[in-house]
């Protein structure tokens, strides 16, 4: 066996990282409380208002700025890119948005169930066991519930809108 070494702090690679067969990239397999994140996909960016940790948001083009989502509307579900909120701030605060990982809130998430599919809501930034059903709302998968708190977030760019 071969030693494996811990990091703290940012890592900076550069050129080419491959990974060994059988050896993945692993995320935290339990999030330890309320507030912790773990990523595989992430980018930092500025927020157009406030918002809280856990909170899901969609990129503004005419800015590019995050605000949150809500599915009665496509412009903030639809055809735009989705991320959740993992640094919370406000208007013009830098933060930090994840696509793929997952994601602890215990007070803001509803009582997940475990391996059930989450949806965009239509409540701005929050998520919801059940499909929009309203004319006009983006029924969109964020993820998946992995506990009764915690979210596999992986955002697919695929939506419909009910009618």
């Amino acid at each position: 066996p071969t030693a494996s070494p811990t990091f703290t702090g940012t890592i900076t690679l550069g050129g080419t990282t491959q990974l060994t067969e059988n050896f993945p990239i692993l995320m935290d397999a339990a999030l330890s409380a309320d507030g912790k994140w773990s990523a595989v996909v992430s980018e930092t960016g500025t927020l157009g208002e406030t918002v809280a940790f856990g909170e899901f948001v969609y990129l503004l083009a005419a800015d590019s700025q995050w605000y949150k989502t809500d599915a009665d509307a496509t412009a903030t579900a639809g055809a735009v890119k989705v991320g959740v909120c993992v640094v919370a701030g406000n208007d013009n605060d830098s933060t930090q948005i994840m696509f793929e990982g997952k994601i602890r809130a215990d007070s803001l998430f509803p009582a997940l169930t475990v391996g059930a599919p989450l949806y965009l809501s239509t409540s701005p930034g929050a998520i919801t066991h059940t499909a929009p059903s309203g004319t006009d709302d983006v029924v969109r998968i964020i993820g998946y519930a992995n506990t009764g708190d915690e979210v596999f977030v992986n955002i697919t760019n695929e939506y419909i809108i009910h009618v």
